[in-house]
């Protein structure tokens, strides 16, 4: 279901439009946010970040998407940050606005817990997940997000060592087994990606 394609007339006037442009921030962690953003265009990517820098994605969003939701029921610390991936454009709805909506359409009502109940379940799986990988999958998976959101000419050595949460030497290492296996190598500062195929099995 695409929620704006089941919006009423009275609903879709009280929409807003915004642009975002690459890399440009959507919901910062921790702030407020009063509405509900349904993504018309473009790709976006749902994070967490810890204190030393280190981010790891717990989501991508695609057009027809939708997200926000999730705080209009709930009043505390918010942990995730969106950004765009790509250039974006939305349309937010004010979350009084979203309620007397969900309060006339029970379909509507249902699919909005269903999908808040399936970022819950698979954030939840995807923590534990990472928690049991190995370096060498970490370093696979950063790989892959990259890849698919079209930034991987710009990562570096470094920014892998970030992202994994890995030492140098480990993911060197990683590097070399990967370069063997023939899925992806390091050259020249730059990852070149051997076989497409082998590294979209990493990309969750």
């Amino acid at each position: 279901m695409n929620l704006i394609d089941r919006m009423p007339d009275e609903v879709k006037r009280k929409l807003r439009r915004k642009t975002f442009n690459e890399n440009e921030t959507i919901l910062f962690a921790e702030n407020e946010n009063n509405y509900v953003y349904f993504l018309l265009e473009g790709k976006a990517e749902a994070y967490v970040q810890n204190l030393q820098g280190s981010y790891a994605n717990i989501h991508v969003y695609e057009s027809g998407s939708f997200f926000g939701e999730l705080e209009q029921f709930y009043v505390g610390r918010k942990p995730v940050e969106i950004s765009a991936i790509t250039p974006c454009v939305v349309d937010i709805l004010y979350k009084d606005d979203f309620f007397n909506w969900m309060k006339k359409d029970f379909e509507v009502t249902k699919f909005i817990i269903k999908e808040i109940a399936y970022k819950l379940i698979m954030n939840g799986e995807y923590i534990e997940e990472v928690l049991l990988l190995t370096v060498e999958e970490r370093l696979l998976r950063c790989i892959a997000i990259h890849y698919y959101r079209g930034d991987i000419d710009k990562l570096t050595k470094e920014q892998i060592v970030k992202e994994t949460k890995a030492p140098i030497r480990s993911i060197n290492r990683a590097i070399a087994k990967c370069t063997k296996q023939g899925i992806f190598c390091y050259r020249n500062k730059r990852v070149i990606i051997l076989d497409e195929e082998k590294l979209q099995n990493y990309l969750r």
